[in-house]
């Protein structure tokens, strides 16, 4: 398909094409419609960009896949190493490339606004840029895009309503001067009209844009997408339904200053402005990652239901691994099985990564029907998974023992389990932020040269996208602009080893920032743990903890005992008091 997209290219007189794994939201997820780039490429990972050439083409980025894109990419196709020394960024590429008589082109839907700015920036003259899909006319069995139908979010799982939200947002908007705010980032739209939908698997959002003013507010659906219930709805908390792109009509008419976050808009809507634009994120962005009494209320009920489903899943794997016929497939299929018979559960919150042995040392390996690895009674089997359910989000990664492993990979194991207790059972003074903590999760490896080439912890939704900003745990800030962390904050801590060609392990749980003690120094913070799952005791050296790691893990074990056993028949009772024992 490259071959045919460059003679393409040459028969429209343009140099650079430009294939991002975006969707006209910018979302980190996207539809079946929007994979051009995975088509193009053939490198199914989530993330990365593709850039064509009129006779080369490159594939970025970042660490994650850095292993599978090498798998997966054809000879033809170059694989550019995000944040590695030795290679160039797509905008420095660009920039250091592309001459000034030559042209640049994309989809504009699909291209992101801010990264087109920026490039403009870094060049010294006039870009020759065009917006135009190349894609549909090669794709020639392109799915159709998703128009799924739209459900209201009731009030008892969220505990806000509309009109209330676009209060706070109002607030902000007087702060900056802002006569009308544009959003199109999926997510934040559906937190503040409280709908949710089914066009983007595992992520129940619903195509849209929104545009709010002062005395009205505006949300742009596609037609088949909603009912008189929902418009009626819309209606009582001040907001009119309109077609899905009748917005980019509507923001050539805007006046004055309009807040848009350019990093979370599609280049060809952002044009569109003919007025001052105040780029800033989206202040939803810090209102929803702060979870109210009604939301953390419910997300504790949904990480039971999670627990007891994970944990149903463990003893079934633990006790039948080398016994029946077990694939990184089913094993998965099973585990959704389970948490499809818990109260309120609606879908998978990613699809799960089932990963056994050296599979597991790519970070988001995602076995096929036809290349699924059998399960043997040795080594390792990752599992990252979780659940949307109307009461919360849930994200939990679990690395199982399923038979002889050797003394290194047991160090191995103890090491990420010393990083994950670092971070669960920290206390820290008000005001620290992700960037702050997360050496807590590393030190245990770096003392060992050992590192992983990812963050520590990314944010969660509330029925929403299981990745949310803007807390997280890493080494560094993407935005260059890391928040505190606060009360309500609710953020994984996620540490891992993967050895390239031998095994990968990971072991994740959901912490809820919460007060703790406050004294002369100031008002100190901590985390309440959400996950309630055992840690498989079998890949722990003892020796490796100290005596507060053992107290830390024991206090934690006890807590999914009490929690967790109520729901489990006799048997698996027996087995997990074995599984939660002291040690």
């Amino acid at each position: 398909m490259i071959k045919k997209l460059q003679q393409l290219m040459k028969e429209k007189n343009i140099h650079y094409y430009i294939i991002p794994t975006d969707d006209d939201h910018q979302s980190e997820n996207v539809g079946e419609y929007f994979q051009a780039r995975k088509y193009f490429s053939g490198f199914t990972g989530s993330a990365g960009t593709l850039l064509v050439t009129l006779n080369n083409a490159f594939l970025w980025t970042d660490g994650r896949y850095f292993i599978q894109a090498a798998k997966e990419l054809s000879d033809d196709i170059k694989l550019m190493k995000m944040n590695t020394e030795g290679y160039p960024s797509l905008l420095e590429f660009l920039s250091q490339n592309i001459k000034e008589d030559e042209t640049l082109a994309f989809d504009g839907k699909v291209m992101n606004a801010s990264f087109v700015y920026q490039l403009e920036s870094l060049v010294s003259y006039p870009l020759h840029i065009e917006c135009i899909d190349l894609i549909t006319p090669l794709w020639k069995d392109r799915p159709a895009m998703s128009c799924e139908k739209a459900f209201l979010y009731d009030k008892k799982y969220h505990g806000m309503e509309t009109k209330d939200k676009l209060s706070q947002i109002r607030e902000y908007m007087n702060e900056e001067k802002c006569d009308a705010h544009l959003i199109a980032s999926l997510d934040d739209i559906a937190w503040i009209f409280n709908i949710r939908g089914y066009d983007i698997k595992c992520t129940p959002v619903v195509l849209a844009y929104a545009l709010i003013h002062q005395d009205s507010a505006y949300l742009y659906m596609q037609d088949n997408a909603y009912d008189e219930t929902i418009t009626s709805e819309l209606k009582k908390q001040g907001v009119t339904v309109k077609g899905y792109y009748d917005v980019y009509k509507d923001v050539k008419a805007l006046n004055g200053q309009v807040l848009v976050d350019l990093s979370n808009v599609n280049y060809e809507l952002a044009s569109s402005l003919n007025c001052d634009v105040v780029d800033e994120n989206n202040p939803s962005q810090y209102l929803k990652c702060i979870k109210n009494e009604v939301e953390v209320k419910n997300t504790i009920q949904a990480h039971i239901k999670d627990g007891v489903a994970v944990t149903k899943f463990m003893y079934w794997l633990k006790n039948n691994v080398g016994k029946i016929e077990m694939n990184e497939i089913n094993t998965a299929e099973y585990l959704t099985s389970l948490r499809a018979k818990q109260d309120l559960f609606i879908e998978p919150s990613f699809s799960t990564i089932s990963a056994y042995g050296k599979n597991a040392a790519l970070m988001h390996y995602h076995a096929t029907k036809e290349h699924a690895s059998p399960l043997e009674n040795k080594g390792f089997l990752l599992v990252d998974s979780g659940g949307q359910y109307y009461d919360g989000t849930t994200d939990i990664t679990r690395t199982f023992v399923l038979g002889e492993i050797s003394d290194i990979q047991k160090k191995h194991f103890t090491l990420v389990l010393k990083g994950m207790l670092n971070l669960q059972r920290i206390k820290f003074l008000h005001g620290q932020t992700g960037i702050d903590l997360d050496v807590l999760s590393r030190a245990p490896m770096w003392n060992e040269g050992i590192d992983y080439q990812c963050g520590t912890g990314h944010g969660v939704g509330h029925l929403l996208c299981v990745h949310e900003g803007p807390n997280e745990f890493r080494p560094k800030s993407r935005t260059g602009c890391p928040v505190a962390l606060q009360v309500g904050m609710i953020t994984t801590d996620e540490p891992g080893i993967y050895l390239e060609g031998q095994y990968g392990i990971r072991l994740e749980n959901e912490l809820l920032c919460q007060k703790d003690i406050k004294n002369e120094y100031g008002q100190y913070m901590s985390f309440k743990c959400l996950t309630m799952v055992p840690l498989d005791l079998d890949g722990i050296d003892e020796t490796m903890l100290s005596y507060d790691e053992k107290l830390a893990l024991n206090d934690y074990h006890k807590t999914v005992y009490q929690t967790i056993s109520p729901y489990l028949t006799k048997k698996e009772k027996a087995w997990l008091q074995k599984y939660t024992r002291e040690i």
